[in-house]
Parts: structure tokens; C-alpha cells; sequence
């Protein structure tokens, strides 16, 4: 008797395992950018920017959207409808409470349209004489909003932003301007000596520019340019 009672154990928990092992995982694929006038907006990768949430469960978990550096987004879910709504005060731009209603079979696209409190357009990056030299024109699109600081900033990864910048030694004193007194109407120009510590050294060296805006922790990005090799 007991030995059929442990038979009858050892098949259950063979069935669970079974269940388990033909769990099928998300196939369908919901992809994006964030824009504002059609154009990609710039920010730090890994900051949670975006959460979808699937109406009609008891227990509803946010599930966080990964967005990369360049603003464009990806995530696996089931086939369903969700709400997709922006993480209020994570990103360079006006919060808003908006929700959108997305219904996700198999590949969808979407396209999130937010409106940064500043927008780098123009952007040209040119290396002479060991110089990195860079012009760009900052746009002031939310009235009341003070530009802090921009900056020409440098990684040794394609992946670019302030936290995990590479600091020369020395800062060239023209690779950032405070905000204060500075004349958006025409090109500002920011540069940075490559011939130093640890940029002499790094085999690879990639460039942004970051605006910082007051009041406002996460900075606004440009596209990544490739200093090196």
C-alpha cells in the first residue's frame, strides 16, 4: 500500500514537472521609439521611462519596458491588450498621464510621443588635431524650464552617459557650458583635447552631448559618434 502511495507521489510531481517544463514563454514582440517631432529622443539606457500593464488580473504587476540609449524600445509579451504609461519624472521631458491601449498580436509597433523640456538639433562631431570638435543648436521647447549645463561627454562603450563617463585629465575647459547667460539662437560649440589620460589609452572612444535642464535629474542625449578607432 505504501509503495503505491509513493507511485502515486513521485507521478504528480512528475506530471508539475512536466507542466512546468512546457511552460511556453512570450513569443509575440512589442517594439517602439519615443519621439518628439518625429525624431528618436536621446537618453540614459536602463532608466525606467515606460511600464505596460494587462487590465483584468486581480494582482496587477507593472512590467518595466526596456529602452535603450537611442529611445527606441522592445519588449516579449503574450498575445493581449495592455496599457502602456510613462514612469512619472524618470525622463528628460513633461510628464504626462496618459495612458495608450495597446493590443499586442504577434509583432506590434508603437510609437510614444513625449515633449522634452530641451531638444539638441544640428548635431555635427568633427576630430582634427586631436581635437574632438562638436556644434550642435539646443532648443528650448517648455516655457519656464532653465538649461543647467551642456556638455560633451565620452565613453569607452557605444554606450554613453553621464554616470559612467570617461573623465580626461585634465577637462578641456571648453567641453561644457553653464546654461546662465548662454545664447540658444546660435550654434554652441563644445570641444575636448583626445591627447590625455585615460583617452590616450582607451582603444575605442565614443561621444554624446548631454543637456542638463534644472531641476531635472535625468539629462537629454544626442546620438553616440565614434571618436575611435
Amino acid at each position: 500500500m505504501k509503495q503505491l502511495i509513493y507511485s502515486i507521489i513521485f507521478l504528480a510531481i512528475g506530471l508539475t514537472g512536466c507542466e512546468y517544463d512546457n511552460y511556453e514563454p512570450p513569443k509575440s514582440q512589442l517594439s517602439g521609439r519615443i519621439l518628439f517631432d518625429g525624431k528618436p529622443v536621446g537618453i540614459r539606457q536602463g532608466i525606467s521611462v515606460l511600464q505596460l500593464t494587462q487590465p483584468g488580473f486581480q494582482t496587477v504587476t507593472p512590467i518595466n519596458v526596456n529602452v535603450k540609449q537611442d529611445g527606441t524600445f522592445s519588449s516579449m509579451l503574450f498575445d493581449g491588450d495592455y496599457k502602456l504609461v510613462q514612469v512619472a519624472g524618470n525622463g528628460p521631458w513633461e510628464a504626462s498621464t496618459a495612458t495608450i491601449d495597446v493590443s499586442v498580436k504577434g509583432s506590434t509597433t508603437i510609437d510614444v510621443q513625449v515633449k522634452p523640456y530641451f531638444s539638441i538639433n544640428d548635431v555635427s562631431f568633427v576630430v582634427e588635431n586631436n581635437v574632438l570638435k562638436t556644434s550642435c543648436l539646443v532648443v528650448n521647447n517648455v516655457a519656464g524650464r532653465q538649461l543647467e549645463r551642456i556638455s560633451l561627454i565620452l565613453g569607452k562603450t557605444t554606450i554613453v552617459d553621464d554616470p559612467t563617463k570617461l573623465v580626461p585629465n585634465p577637462v578641456d575647459p571648453l567641453s561644457s557650458k553653464a546654461g546662465t547667460g548662454l545664447n540658444l539662437a546660435q550654434p554652441i560649440l563644445l570641444s575636448q583635447n583626445l591627447a590625455v589620460p585615460p583617452l590616450t589609452t582607451t582603444p575605442f572612444l565614443y561621444a554624446r552631448i548631454a543637456v542638463k535642464v534644472v531641476g531635472v535629474p535625468e539629462l537629454l542625449y544626442s546620438n553616440v559618434f565614434s571618436v575611435k578607432p
